[in-house]
């Protein structure tokens, strides 16, 4: 039996933390792929439209990505930069951290295995 894709969609949650300095602690649960990616940006766009452009991601519980999810973390970054804020990634467990070094996302977004060195980064 097939997977209906709103169980799909239903593999993804988001608890939000605001942290010092106006920076906002996301917390991913579960999996972020093209059937919980509406979700996602709905979170990330509920965020900025309250005016925090400030964002630190914390993928400890994030079993799985794909590609579609990659291009999350790409668009949410740039769109953050263009509000005058930033992205940050902690806990990244061996799988995603991989899936980044792969294709040079590690270069791109800061990633960070403490809350507190995160915090320091952000400008």
């Amino acid at each position: 039996m097939t997977e209906r894709m709103e169980d799909r969609a239903a593999r993804i949650g988001f608890e939000e933390e605001q942290l010092e300095g106006n920076i906002t602690l996301l917390m991913i649960t579960g999996d972020l792929d093209m059937y919980t990616l509406p979700k996602a940006k709905n979170t990330i766009n509920h965020i900025t439209e309250t005016g925090r452009n400030r964002i630190l991601i914390d993928l400890k519980n994030m079993d799985y990505i794909d590609s579609s999810g990659l291009g999350f973390f790409i668009g949410t970054l740039k769109k953050l930069k263009e509000k005058g804020g930033d992205l940050k990634l902690m806990n990244l467990n061996s799988y995603i951290q991989g899936i980044f070094k792969l294709i040079n996302l590690n270069y791109i977004i800061e990633i960070f295995e403490d809350r507190e060195t995160a915090i320091k980064h952000f400008n």
